[in-house]
């Protein structure tokens, strides 16, 4: 299905995929692995005016050299790009915690750089974020920039013809890739583990700490079960164990999210007021869209440029899924529905290019782990029997996609007992999130089955990626690395309760969407529409002064009884726009901050409380006083006696502002009041 397949490359403001990273090299490697100091490699955070890069944002950057293939010590060598943050405590501890992303085929840049920094964590220990082999910035970097190239035709086409033009531009990269000299087939889980070892020890580290998320906890697995020298305790966040192939529990998985959403909403009694009936009510959606397909407007977050995009019941249910993965999307999914209802798709269209516009995803390096692990799937052996329908319905098309596509991308297939449940009695501790749509607890159970020394915790609000999310989990997680044999007391978690619903009259606004993501393009017209709201707000100053002046002076001009209404009416349509577009610009800006801080589910929701409804009704009288101000300009020049030409041209340039101060309200979509 041509939506799941986009979706599945990229997860929003929550949790991101990885990869291996692969770099032809000529030199033999050294007895020692090497670690070669270099710039910052990622881009850090984009603040619009700045941009703090990973040296600002307190990183070490380089390269490590390791083997293309770890039995060929003399063969080809790649690079894997590493950044180290300096523990800043007095008594800091000597072994680091390394961090690896999910996926396969993510950015743990993107998302680790930014959370872990201001944790108790990096406070005590050294931080190492590395980003695996064949994975964005690594050498050789295994990305597809083919499927990149024919995303809009994707987007707007159907399901069958996107799925067609998808796997052609995937065969298209291996075609390349392979005619690089690139051997797609040292790209797996277990030589992924093995530069694990080499990182720590080019840094200089004996021992050492590892997290993984997602697909990081299965390469986790690997490196606890073939290199667990100098390996002192693993943190293992939303659970892939070796043992269960977590694509053909794809659609259990689905399933049991979604009970989880509905049971949340029943729970509680005001989601279930609001929102009865949410299963029935989301599963008529879904029929309604299969059957009436429509095509929605998506704006890339980067360019502003806007694509078709074709989405049916089976596409609204991918997004939704994909939609799962970022944490408190269980409590906005009953409004989700309700706007659907009504035909408001403004919150999808938002939400949705979070998704297939994030690049940052190695789609070479997904598949090459993926094919040799975990293409060896007997679709039709799936159980669906327990399965809504509607899920079943679609279940084996969805999985044997996988498999077709790894028929193609051909990699040597690892050993079968790459699936063996691995046996160890390194300190462990295991997270999930009940929400998680793809890694359930039940995976940390299992893989906890054969790990002696293992700490089980489910944090009851969380989903995908539980870790550096709220102080509780990051308490866990620093008292489990102060000292692993002892199991860190997770009371504060029997405290944690699913957020509450949105409720149904939260007024949804996309602009947040920009807010949250610090768009460029959006925080620049912020920046110009202050400079403007200063301007219309200037005659409360210059006018008066004015008066003053010609008072003291020759007096004010004679003029005639229409010029002095005109004059009258003219200033005091201007005066009553600066009034109510700074309480406008007030008031947003006091919801959004309140969103942006204290309310995250409202945040994670795109909307403001029902309580902005008046200042968001303020633009309609603004766009009623603009009229005027600009009648009156007409007007003015059009009077000889009305002003000075002075006069005449302030009182143009500040119609000129009011003027492109409602297009930018308008651009931001705001202009109308809310539905």
């Amino acid at each position: 299905m041509i939506n799941l397949t986009l979706l599945k490359r990229s997860i929003w403001v929550v949790v991101v995929l990885v990869a291996f990273l692969g770099v032809r090299g000529a030199a033999a490697q050294d007895t020692e692995p090497a670690f070669i100091p270099s710039a910052c490699m990622f881009e850090g955070v984009d603040l619009g005016l700045t941009t703090l890069d990973g040296a600002a944002l307190g990183f070490e950057c380089g390269y490590v050299v390791v083997p293309e293939r770890h039995s060929e010590a003399d063969g080809a060598t790649i690079r894997i790009p590493v950044a180290v943050r300096r523990a800043t405590a007095a008594d800091a501890r000597p072994d680091p915690l390394l961090l690896a992303q999910g996926g396969p085929g993510g950015d743990a840049f993107g998302v680790f750089s930014l959370l872990v920094p201001n944790t108790e964590i990096a406070a005590n220990r050294d931080i190492v974020i590395f980003n695996q082999r064949g994975t964005p910035y690594a050498e050789p970097d295994l990305s597809c920039p083919e499927t990149e190239a024919i995303l809009p035709q994707m987007l707007a086409a159907s399901e069958e013809i996107g799925q067609q033009l998808y796997d052609e531009a995937i065969d298209a990269c291996y075609a390349r890739l392979r005619g690089e000299g690139i051997d797609l087939s040292a790209y797996n889980s277990l030589e992924n583990a093995a530069d694990i070892p080499l990182i720590a020890r080019a840094l200089g580290y004996e021992t050492y700490n590892f997290y993984g998320v997602s697909y990081g906890t299965l390469l986790g697995l690997h490196l606890m079960r073939n290199h667990p020298e100098g390996l002192r305790a693993v943190i293992l966040d939303s659970v892939v164990p070796p043992d269960i192939n977590f694509i053909s529990e794809i659609p259990a998985s689905e399933d049991r999210v979604l009970s989880e959403v509905f049971a949340a909403c029943e729970a509680d009694p005001a989601c279930r007021e609001q929102y009865p009936d949410l299963e029935e009510r989301f599963f008529t959606l879904v029929r309604q869209y299969n059957e009436n397909p429509v095509t929605l407007a998506l704006a890339n977050p980067d360019t502003g440029e806007r694509y078709d995009a074709y989405m049916d019941g089976t596409t609204l249910r991918s997004i939704l899924f994909q939609l799962l993965y970022v944490p408190r999307m269980s409590a906005v999914f009953p409004k989700m529905v309700a706007d659907l209802e009504k035909g408001d798709t403004r919150y999808i269209e938002s939400m949705w290019p979070l998704l297939v516009f994030d690049q940052l995803v190695s789609e070479g390096m997904y598949y090459s782990v993926i094919c040799a692990e975990d293409a060896d799937i007997d679709v039709a052996a799936i159980p669906l029997e327990s399965l809504r329908p509607e899920i079943g319905e679609t279940a084996r098309d969805d999985i044997q996609s996988y498999v077709d596509a790894c028929a193609r991308w051909q990699v040597e297939l690892l050993p079968p007992a790459i699936d063996d449940p691995v046996i160890s009695d390194i300190p462990t501790l295991l997270l999930s999130g009940r929400f998680d749509p793809i890694t359930p607890p039940a995976f940390a159970a299992a893989a906890a089955a054969r790990l002696s020394n293992a700490t089980v915790l489910v944090d009851p609000t969380a989903s995908h990626g539980v870790a550096f999310f709220n102080p509780c989990v990051n308490g866990i997680i620093s008292e489990f690395l102060d000292d692993p044999t002892a199991s860190p007391d997770s009371t504060c978690l029997t405290a944690l309760r699913a957020p509450a619903a949105v409720p149904v009259d939260a007024i949804t606004v996309p602009l947040l969407a920009d807010v949250n993501s610090l768009n460029l393009r959006t925080l620049a017209l912020f920046g110009l529409a202050g400079a403007l709201l200063m301007l219309v707000l200037s005659p409360f100053l210059v006018w008066p002064s004015v008066y003053i002046v010609r008072a003291f002076g020759d007096g004010q001009p004679a003029r005639t009884h229409k010029a002095r209404r005109l004059r009258l009416i003219s200033r005091l349509a201007v005066l009553v726009f600066g009034v109510l577009a700074l309480i406008f610009a007030v008031g947003l800006l006091g919801f959004i901050v309140r969103t942006v801080i204290v309310d995250q589910t409202l945040l994670t929701a795109l909307a403001l409380p029902a309580s902005a409804a008046p200042v968001l009704w303020l633009p309609l009288l603004l766009m009623v006083v603009g009229v005027v101000i600009v009648s009156a300009a007409v007007l003015i020049w059009r009077r000889r006696d009305a002003d000075s030409v002075l006069g005449k041209i302030y009182y143009a340039i500040l119609t000129i502002a009011a003027v492109t101060l409602l297009v930018i309200i308008a651009l931001q979509g705001l202009l109308l009041p809310p539905l």
